[in-house]
């Protein structure tokens, strides 16, 4: 006994040096409060630790206190203190400061920043091998610089001012590093895509099939010719001679796509079917995409304002006239001193439609060439390039930004009439690619192609959304309906798993002014369930408000959360009016949310002192909706609490019954007990024989 004592004091000893050890030597690893502090990511503390160093200006503790702003998730802070840093002389420190700086960017949304500070942050790299690591492990930055490079590209196409060479030199530096990162078909024809713009040499480029007898062109000269009638006559409202222009285009799917434009300006409308271009998925993605969203006004294809009296008389007065009657009122007009360049560019754009709607191209091409093209509107800028061939930066706007958003929409649809752009960049408008096809040619045989890209990302998002894929939408094409839906995909996300503030970044991507009638609507939308996540009823109710006076649909479920959201602040009719609208659409929802209106419109009534019209409601609820289980038997408890007050105790004991029956939760259950049992107190228990509740007749004598 006494050796099993000694035993289990030279063990417990032992096991109490062992718990000593371990606990000195977590001591030890926690001595350095930083690093404890960053353990626990406590970053809003350690940003104070570091500033009360002797040595808080040094480049490592400047590293280190924009890291940890970074990590705080306030990316501002942290390229304040890097752009107000100078270099440093040390190339791995200076390296770090332009990286840290790019993920401050990027953290802000600006994604061609960050690639940009990225790009001069490896330029002090010295070790290719740490270089390639550190890329590679920066989340999705392939794919961010793939997208990147792709926007340069396209705007670097549609710059035609005096930076477009420094464009080229900064598309140079980004493709050298995706090259010496990631080196894949894409990066590989980008290089040649760049020696193609920095030498004009054709050859590094697909060459384009030649036409010939048997290969003809798709759209024949005499087709290109009337696309050019059919936009001059929409440019000048004459929308009948527009569709005979379009009626005698020969090839079906062309036809088709030119009568949608025409509807589209004389309506606002896409077409509603998109069955003519199946395997024509350019012309497809061209609809589908929506790269027209930016000029959705009718004023941006018809010449002159069409609010304007004085220009809608004159311009009717010389449309009856014979042609060339019409034609000596023109120049006769264009002749008089007191004319304004603004009225003297009208009048030579007028002259340019009427030449060619009357076949006049002598006239035409004189017109053309006096009158200042980047003021005319698109569908005459466009019949010009198609009728005449020039180059399409004659037409573009001197402001870079107007002609990167303008440029897509016009080379597309120089394209569609068979005047390709950039051929052998561009797949041809009208190439017939099945969907079989269609990952091939957007990764490896066209990847810088916008309508190309724009139906591979569409069909893999509409077959299964995810927000990785959502964000490169939203920020490669914004300017399209495509991009625009992506954008409210990823507020609707992001709502959805709370994350306000992320939501309230997409949605002010997004300048509500330059959205149409439809995204307006969608916006507000979007914004109302924004505020009534974060707790602003008032401002809710308010957005609401101007949502409902757009006069466009609004989801029920949006609906459906602003009614109760007037119930709750006591605004009982007019949350009356909003459930009783949705209820008249019923049939468009599922059952669950049926049941949930009835009952709402059923606690609406008895807050209002209705009892008779709510019990119907809560009636009418748990007959027809009884696999509503949580509606259903809610709609019982009210309507077993109404037959109480009333005095209908063995009715109201039923309904209570088959709640105890059926509850789900254990609250319910005891909720309905707890009443029945008062209810069984209040009319002594059992069904008493002279009862007013019974349901049978009664005879007093």
């Amino acid at each position: 006994m006494k050796n099993n004592f000694w035993l289990l004091t030279v063990l417990s000893m032992t096991f109490c040096l062992v718990v000593l050890n371990a606990s000195a030597n977590a001591a030890q690893s926690s001595d350095n409060y930083e690093q404890w502090l960053e353990n626990y990511n406590a970053y809003d503390r350690l940003e104070q630790e570091i500033v009360k160093h002797p040595e808080k200006d040094s480049p490592e503790a400047t590293l280190k206190r924009a890291n940890v702003y970074l990590k705080l998730n306030s990316p501002q802070k942290a390229l304040n203190i890097i752009e107000m840093t100078p270099p440093f002389e040390d190339n791995a420190t200076e390296a770090m400061r332009l990286w840290y700086g790019g993920q401050a960017h990027r953290a802000k949304g600006d994604l061609t920043k960050a690639v940009f500070w990225f790009t001069q942050a490896s330029k002090y790299m010295n070790d290719k091998s740490l270089k390639r690591s550190l890329f590679r492990q920066e989340k999705d930055l392939e794919l961010i610089w793939k997208d990147v490079w792709r926007q340069l590209y396209w705007s670097y196409c549609s710059n035609f001012t005096l930076s477009k060479s420094n464009q080229l030199k900064i598309l140079n530096d980004i493709l050298k590093t995706g090259e010496e990162t990631w080196s894949d078909d894409f990066w590989e024809k980008a290089d040649r895509v760049y020696q193609f713009e920095a030498t004009g040499n054709a050859t590094l480029l697909p060459t384009p099939a030649k036409s010939t007898k048997e290969n003809a062109p798709f759209i024949s000269s005499v087709d290109q010719q009337a696309i050019a009638k059919t936009l001059s006559a929409v440019a000048l409202e004459e929308y009948e001679q527009a569709d005979q222009f379009a009626d005698s285009i020969s090839r079906e799917s062309v036809k088709t796509f030119w009568k949608a434009l025409e509807l589209f300006i004389r309506q606002g409308t896409k077409p509603e079917s998109l069955d003519a271009f199946k395997d024509k998925l350019k012309a497809h993605a061209f609809w589908s995409g929506h790269i027209l969203a930016p000029y959705s006004a009718h004023n941006d294809w018809i010449l002159g304002d069409s609010n304007s009296a004085a220009w809608i008389k004159f311009r009717d007065k010389l449309l009856k006239m014979p042609a060339e009657q019409g034609k000596t009122a023109i120049t006769k007009e264009l002749g008089s001193m007191l004319i304004s360049e603004q009225t003297a560019t009208l009048l030579q754009g007028f002259r340019l439609a009427f030449s060619l709607v009357n076949d006049d191209m002598e006239v035409a091409r004189d017109a053309w060439n006096q009158v200042e093209r980047s003021k005319l509107p698109i569908s005459l800028q466009v019949a010009g390039l198609i009728a005449f061939g020039d180059s399409i930066d004659k037409v573009m706007p001197a402001s870079a930004s107007a002609s990167q958003t303008l440029y897509p929409v016009v080379s597309e649809l120089c394209s569609a009439a068979g005047k390709a752009q950039r051929p052998g960049i561009n797949a041809p408008f009208w190439e017939t690619i099945p969907q079989s096809r269609l990952r091939h040619a957007a990764k490896t045989q066209w990847p810088l192609d916008r309508l190309i890209l724009l139906a591979y990302w569409q069909k893999i998002l509409n077959k299964k959304p995810n927000t990785t894929l959502a964000k490169r939408a939203a920020h490669v094409f914004r300017n399209s309906a495509f991009g625009i839906n992506s954008m409210l995909y990823l507020v609707d996300m992001a709502i959805d798993s709370k994350d306000m503030q992320l939501a309230a970044f997409y949605l002010n991507q997004l300048k509500k002014r330059h959205l149409n009638k439809e995204y307006q609507a969608r916006w507000l939308e979007a914004k109302t369930r924004l505020e009534l996540g974060v707790g602003k009823q008032d401002k809710a109710l308010e957005t609401y408000g101007k949502l409902m006076a757009t006069n466009e649909p609004v989801p029920a479920f949006t609906r459906l959360r602003m009614a109760l959201l007037m119930q709750q602040r006591g605004e009982l009719p007019k949350a009356r009016a909003q459930l009783l609208d949705l209820w008249s659409d019923k049939d468009d929802y599922p059952t669950a949310m049926q049941a949930e209106i009835l009952f709402w419109l059923g606690e609406g009534e008895q807050a209002m002192r209705n009892t008779d019209a709510a019990l119907d409601y809560y009636l009418k609820l748990a007959w027809k909706y009884p696999q509503e289980n949580i509606w259903a038997l809610t709609a019982m408890y009210r309507a077993s609490m109404i037959y109480e007050q009333r005095g209908k105790f063995e009715t109201a004991k039923k309904f209570l019954k088959t709640v105890i029956k059926r509850a789900d939760t254990k609250e319910q259950r005891e909720a309905a007990k707890a009443r029945l049992s008062t209810i069984e107190s209040k009319s002594g228990g059992g069904k008493s024989k002279n009862s007013s509740d019974d349901q049978g007749i009664q005879y007093p004598f």
